[in-house]
């Protein structure tokens, strides 16, 4: 046994321990979490790094004598080397002090060894903790370098960490590229998208995420060696600013810089709390993707079934051969508890008292820990879950052919009002939306195979390529009949629209909405003064049958714009039928099929949704056009 004393007294110490009283009386203090600074190598490695240099500073300036600056020197690289155990640093993580407990541990230990190293035994005849080792130093700036220090070898490890998981993904998204499958919006079947598509934007975040930890690892750089107790840098040595920076680069291998203020760096703590962002950052996006797996294979008969997970342990005692999301839960569990040391570093950084932050110690372990937990589980996840998902692709396919979500595709080629018409149907009678809108008779086989094909849905450029071919052949087939029809003919309707839009004596707004429909179809300009009347075309009744057909039915269209048949209105259509010379039994066919368009067209809207629905008379047109024809 050996004797070591302070201000309170002497302690007895087993001979094989390097440390001292303050060790003791901290260990005796603080035994509180089980985390001692001996689990945390890259802190404690820090710390001997930063003892190292700052003794190679003080022999620079001639405040330690060659000997003792190389005997610490010594004992720092066999610190940082490891060739000390778990059992020589037992001081709590938790300790109060501000980490004076920790850095008298280290303290201790380089004293003890390099004492033992010049002399054959331990104790502080040659070399001592605090006039020694600890010269020119505050547990302040030794205790604020090591944790930036140890952060920055702590990301530069998790950016490692996180390239497992953006290899595995890149691997994972061409094996299934190009598949397709169904997005989900508010859990609820969407439009269709592709596996990498979706996959990717998890690629996007990994990648992203690596950005962030550069930055932050880069952040930490900026150190406050010399600040000592404050700020002031009271207590170094004359030169020693000059000397310590380049030996500390020298020492870790990095490039190292002073923080610009002092007072700045020992007060706040904004830099571990922009950390602890980034870590949260990223456990909250890992757990956002472990969560979206964990629903896509779910079942194993039940479940969404897209995915199926890799079988890495039994996932039940009760139920053979289930297969539990262990890994995403793993990251879940760990996303959980980084969020929760975010929040304890939140408030340790704004607790900070005046002119320094006492509470380094929980702020250190919390991020040690956000740090470890990620380091050693990100790569886990990446290997023993990403790389071995599976992904059923004709099921993937079969949901996305099926959603009721395409129906958006026919509101946008044949109007909203059919879209509607088409997912009811296709809902209420349990078929696909391109089934329903071939039924119904909204579209052919073949431009439904090619509108609704859920792999031109996946590719923004291509379906937009579709929609405009498909608009335009629409277009076309009803310009093409418009034409056929005599440009009196054309003339004449418009006439009619707008003597039908004045029938009742005032023009209302969708009236006038609908009369820019018909010029736009009929090809022929709205150049009327709707303020002065209009009275009806002569020779309406040499025109065809099927041009005379069309201008009473679109006249029918035009009286129905506001949703109602004003007397004004009935009785221009009955002098109208006259002009036409169309008889009673044609124009009550002709009504009879309108209505039950128009009626059919809204059906499926609701009730508040009075309005016509505008792009309607194109079609309307164009049937009631090929209808008519001899």
């Amino acid at each position: 046994m050996r004797e070591d004393e302070d201000e309170l007294g002497t302690v007895n110490l087993p001979d094989d321990v390097y440390y001292g009283v303050h060790t003791v009386r901290a260990q005796a203090n603080f035994d509180v979490s089980g985390a001692v600074l001996g689990d945390f190598p890259a802190y404690l490695t820090a710390l001997a790094h930063i003892k190292k240099a700052a003794a190679l500073a003080n022999a620079d300036i001639g405040v330690l004598r060659p000997q003792v600056a190389e005997a610490v020197c010594q004992a720092a690289d066999e610190v940082a080397a490891g060739r000390f155990s778990r059992r020589q640093f037992p001081v709590d993580m938790m300790s109060g002090g501000g980490g004076t407990s920790p850095n008298m541990n280290v303290n201790e230990v380089l004293a003890n060894r390099a004492n033992e190293i010049l002399c054959g035994h331990k104790g502080y005849d040659l070399v001592h903790p605090n006039n020694h080792v600890n010269a020119c130093q505050s547990t302040t700036d030794v205790i604020a370098t090591a944790i930036t220090l140890a952060l920055h070898r702590d990301l530069v490890a998790l950016i490692g960490a996180v390239g497992v998981l953006e290899n595995a993904l890149e691997e994972k998204i061409e094996e299934y590229r190009g598949a397709v499958k169904l997005a989900r919006t508010c859990l609820q079947d969407a439009v269709p998208i592709t596996f990498d598509q979706e996959f990717g934007a998890y690629l996007a975040v990994a990648r992203r995420s690596i950005a962030r930890l550069r930055a932050a690892a880069a952040n930490s750089l900026d150190v406050p060696m010399g600040a000592t107790i404050v700020g002031t840098g009271l207590g170094v040595g004359a030169s020693y600013l000059e000397h310590i920076y380049p030996r500390l680069a020298e020492v870790t291998g990095l490039p190292v810089r002073k923080h610009p203020n002092f007072f700045d760096c020992i007060q706040n703590g904004d830099i571990f709390q922009e950390i602890s962002t980034v870590l949260k950052g990223l456990a909250t996006n890992l757990a956002k993707m472990a969560h979206d797996i964990s629903l896509l294979a779910s079942g194993n008969r039940a479940g969404l079934m897209e995915l199926s997970l890799p079988a890495v342990q039994a996932g039940s005692s009760f139920v053979p051969g289930k297969v539990n999301p262990v890994l995403p839960e793993m990251i879940t569990q760990i996303a959980y508890q980084i969020s929760g040391n975010d929040t304890v570093i939140t408030m340790a950084v704004q607790g900070a008292d005046l002119d320094y932050n006492a509470w380094t110690a929980v702020i250190a372990k919390n991020l040690f820990e956000s740090c470890r937990l990620l380091q050693h589980g990100v790569p886990l996840f990446a290997d023993k879950c990403i790389r071995g998902l599976r992904m059923d692709t004709q099921r993937c396919r079969g949901y996305a052919e099926l959603s009721l979500a395409l129906s958006s595709m026919v509101g946008v080629v044949f109007g909203h009002d059919d879209g509607i018409r088409v997912a009811y149907h296709a809902k209420e009678h349990g078929t696909s939306i391109r089934e329903s809108a071939v039924l119904l008779g909204v579209m052919d086989e073949e431009t439904a195979d090619v509108l609704l094909d859920p792999v031109t849905l996946t590719d923004a450029a291509l379906s937009s390529t579709v929609l405009d071919r498909l608009v335009e052949r629409r277009r076309a087939q009803t310009r093409a009949l418009i034409s056929g029809l005599p440009v009196e003919a054309r003339r004449g309707l418009m006439t009619v629209a707008v003597a039908m839009a004045q029938a009742d004596g005032v023009i209302a707004p969708e009236e006038v909405s609908a009369l820019d429909v018909v010029a736009d179809v009929l090809q022929v300009p709205l150049d009327h003064d709707l303020t002065l009347p209009v009275s009806l075309p002569t020779g309406l009744a040499a025109l065809d049958r099927r041009a005379r057909e069309l201008i009473y039915s679109c006249s029918l269209w035009i009286a129905f714009a506001d949703e109602t048949l004003d007397p004004s209105e009935s009785d221009l259509l009955g002098r109208l039928r006259v002009e036409l010379d169309l008889s009673e039994d044609t124009a009550t066919g002709l009504r009879a099929k309108f209505v039950q368009a128009h009626s059919t067209r809204h059906s499926y809207l609701h009730q508040f949704d009075k309005l016509p629905w505008w792009e309607e008379f194109e079609g309307l047109v164009a049937t009631l056009a090929a209808d008519s024809a001899p």
